[in-house]
């Protein structure tokens, strides 16, 4: 999860330097991750996909890619600091949802360190100069995508218990490109990509289609599912740093001490988690989350 959260965290500074309309940058980067999963499940387990497979696969490869979509969308409108804080919002949801729908315990220890680290991403977030415009609408696409991504969690990890993570990434990109290409194609602007924009797609594609969603996937076999969207409150803070990096934003002193807290918090985060899950094993007739 922690490399998922790093490979994702880039995401949004590769989108704003591609350049490209969001629904476009969206439909190639998962036409490309498409072919690459359909290549490791071919040579992992030597078959193609079924189409029960697929069919399993609509609900959270639609939902994928409009989350996809409204997400790059949203970086062109918004600043970056608005679509990671509206992002890492997830947690509000996915949290709750896992105690409800695959009954997890919630552990308000746990929940309480969270607590730190979003003190924290807020410190990273609410402290940085202001580059680039801010819209509403950009931030209800933001707003969209987070409710999205929450879907995508929820309906794929129950995908989890029978197919491999080859045989779930394969289908839902084959649905989640097939669900995105009306939208791109209306747009008319599948034919306008040149020169190092293809690098930035070819990027997205490996880093956050192939390496990060494998990784969560395989990750949801036995994280539960609150862990996993509260470990993802540390992608805002990094994706600062990234933008540190490869845009040249400033970054302030109160800022570092907002990502040393994201950082601890997490860190509480899943050491309490994994002590809790461990005492549950460990009283007869229970079963950690």
């Amino acid at each position: 999860m922690c490399a998922a959260v790093l490979c994702f965290s880039v995401s949004s500074t590769i989108v704003r330097k591609a350049g490209l309309p969001g629904p476009t940058l969206a439909f190639y980067r998962m036409a490309i991750t498409t072919v690459f999963w359909w290549i490791i499940l071919w040579f992992t387990e030597h078959r193609v996909l079924r189409w029960d497979e697929l069919k399993r696969a609509i609900i959270p490869g639609a939902a994928f890619a409009i989350n996809i979509t409204c997400f790059f969308t949203a970086v062109t409108r918004t600043s970056i600091a608005n679509a990671e804080f509206i992002g890492a919002l997830t947690p509000l949801i996915v949290v709750p949802a896992g105690a409800l729908f695959f009954h997890e315990r919630i552990s308000i220890r746990s929940l309480s360190f969270g607590l730190v680290s979003l003190v924290g991403l807020v410190l990273v977030l609410f402290n940085g100069p202001s580059n680039g415009e801010s819209s509403w609408s950009g931030n209800l696409f933001v707003l969209a995508a987070m409710l999205l991504w929450a879907t995508y969690l929820l309906t794929s990890r129950r995908l989890r218990a029978t197919m491999s993570v080859q045989a779930i990434m394969a289908s839902m990109m084959t649905v989640a490109t097939v669900t995105v290409l009306p939208v791109a194609a209306s747009g008319g602007d599948l034919g306008g990509v040149h020169g190092r924009q293809w690098l930035y797609i070819f990027g997205l594609a490996v880093l956050t289609g192939t390496v990060a969603h494998g990784l969560i996937v395989f990750a949801q076999h036995s994280v539960p599912i609150g862990t996993i969207g509260i470990i993802q409150v540390a992608q805002p803070a990094i994706a600062v740093g990234w933008a540190f990096v490869l845009l040249g934003q400033d970054l302030r002193a109160i800022q570092v001490l907002g990502m040393a807290l994201v950082i601890a918090g997490l860190l509480a985060v899943v050491i309490s988690t994994r002590r809790d899950g461990a005492a549950i094993a460990d009283v007869p007739g229970m079963e950690a989350g």
